[in-house]
């Protein structure tokens, strides 16, 4: 792809994936502030994928999912320095998915999965954000995993 085809194609989807994150997650319960952050973090990997030679759906797809974990790590990492506390601060997390995800396919399980995920890594020696990541990496694949079933 000639740099002027990948500068048109960027222009062009910009506002389609800041627009679908950014109304994705606020879908998934994040504050306004956020929601627009992660549509912005989302078009730039996604940008960047592009350029890279990324197919768009592709690159959305994994620009999303990355936009959201850093968010998630964020509200988690600032939770953490409020109250010193891990699993209040894991708590706080999943009480913004769970408001979000509420008749959700899956929702239920993989909150019970983000549970034990979170509680396995810390018991077995995992920092606290090393076993967050656990958790919301293993309840969106169930998460996806259900969706899927719904198909």
């Amino acid at each position: 792809m000639n740099m002027s085809m990948g500068k048109e194609s960027v222009s062009k989807v910009k506002d389609i994936v800041t627009g679908l994150a950014a109304g994705g997650a606020s879908l998934a319960g994040w504050s306004a502030g956020e929601a627009a952050l992660l549509g912005v973090k989302a078009e730039e990997a996604t940008t960047a994928r592009l350029a890279l030679g990324q197919d768009f759906n592709g690159a959305m797809d994994a620009s999303i999912s990355e936009a959201e974990m850093v968010l998630v790590m964020d509200v988690f990492c600032k939770a953490m320095d409020e109250t010193g506390d891990a699993q209040a601060a894991f708590d706080r997390v999943v009480a913004i998915k769970m408001n979000a995800a509420e008749g959700a396919p899956g929702a239920e399980t993989a909150l019970k999965v983000a549970r034990a995920s979170f509680l396995d890594a810390v018991r077995g020696g995992f920092a606290p954000q090393a076993a967050m990541l656990s958790a919301f990496i293993s309840a969106a694949a169930t998460m996806r995993l259900a969706a899927a079933g719904t198909h």
